[in-house]
């Protein structure tokens, strides 16, 4: 059993869910880019960081458009405080591309905060989610998945694969599983191909149970702290206890 500290702030500007990209980037130009948490880019070698993000960034529902959220978990709690400390929670946001980029300074103000905790623990009971655009498959996957032709067959490939992304979170946040867990993907909603950094990837909404409690607005899978790969309570599920 372990318990998961999880600050969620939305701000109150209008924002579409493919420029998460671009809010990233403003919010990680504005508290400085050596602070990689809010970029996961390895300044040392220029790469990636191949970590769980502590810091992801979502888009929140609001009168039939949508509104940036912050999801900070654990440790990127602390980390948040390089942002909401600055005296101006000013970002300049890019707009356009190519020889059209511009940059637009947009004054952030919070709309809704949440804090909470989960107790993360493997429970005798079920637990119902959503997972939305889940990018579930690399190339060696894609290939995979596509030779299977049954129904069942596909379903437990992707439940392989998704207990594998729940396993990464686990680690991420250093909650160590003391017994073995259940996943089975119970209504496959939609799949299609998405826009990941320019690249047209598979991705999967769909619902499942696990006898794990998770947290809401957590990432799994490829592009999990930009947006893909959303968690969320299904609406028949037992709340996770607090």
């Amino acid at each position: 059993m372990f318990k998961l500290r999880t600050l969620a702030v939305t701000f109150d500007i209008p924002l579409n869910p493919w420029e998460l990209p671009r809010f990233r980037g403003a919010i990680a130009g504005k508290v400085g880019l050596e602070h990689d948490w809010f970029h996961n880019h390895n300044n040392e070698t220029g790469g990636l960081h191949h970590r769980y993000p502590l810091i992801q960034y979502k888009v929140s529902p609001h009168d039939g458009g949508f509104r940036p959220m912050l999801l900070c978990l654990d440790q990127g709690i602390e980390e948040a405080h390089h942002f909401f400390s600055q005296p101006d929670w000013s970002v300049e946001l890019k707009q356009g591309s190519g020889a059209t980029t511009a940059y637009h300074t947009v004054p952030l103000r919070i709309a809704n905060l949440h804090v909470d905790q989960t107790t993360l623990n493997v429970w005798e009971h079920d637990f119902a989610y959503r997972l939305h655009n889940w990018q579930a498959l690399n190339a060696d996957h894609y290939r995979e998945y596509r030779t299977l032709e049954g129904i069942a067959e596909r379903f437990a490939f992707l439940e392989n694969i998704l207990a594998s992304h729940i396993l990464s979170f686990a680690r991420g946040v250093n909650w160590t599983l003391d017994r073995r867990f259940d996943v089975k993907i119970t209504k496959l909603l939609d799949e299609k191909f998405v826009d990941y950094k320019g690249v047209k990837v598979l991705g999967f909404s769909l619902e499942f149970k696990t006898n794990m409690s998770l947290p809401e607005w957590i990432g799994l899978g490829k592009g999990g702290g930009v947006g893909f790969g959303v968690v969320r309570k299904g609406r028949l599920g037992i709340e996770s206890p607090a």
